[in-house]
């Protein structure tokens, strides 16, 4: 039985550096080091999720043992790219392309109401 698998598409990473440089094209001052592409993948990560962003930073860095491309952004530069970017998770957004999975693991949001049980 596997619990608390997340299954994630990394294939943006194969598209990082052509983003970044249309990003950085005509761009004065310092250049984009995080392609948006992947700027809103800790940005869905910490609406599911509720996430601080120093966890989502954490999430990152775990993410970076799978794929040693990933960079990881520490949590102000995440908050602060996050929010220019506007992430929400609205139907009217995708239309008909929403996938829902849904499992029995268990996994609990916070440990409310643990000590009644004991």
């Amino acid at each position: 039985m596997k619990r608390g698998e997340i299954l994630l598409d990394l294939r943006i990473l194969d598209r990082w550096n052509a983003e970044l440089n249309m990003m950085n094209e005509r761009k004065e001052g310092g250049q984009y080091v995080y392609p948006e592409i992947f700027v809103r993948l800790p940005g869905y990560m910490r609406l599911l999720f509720h996430l601080p962003y120093r966890q989502t930073e954490g999430f990152l860095k775990v993410l970076r043992r799978f794929d040693s491309r990933i960079q990881v952004p520490d949590y102000s530069t995440i908050d602060r790219r996050v929010n220019r970017l506007d992430v929400k998770l609205d139907e009217e957004d995708y239309g008909d392309d929403i996938v829902l999975a849904v499992d029995a693991s268990g996994i609990k949001v916070s440990n409310r109401g643990d000590w009644m049980r004991r």
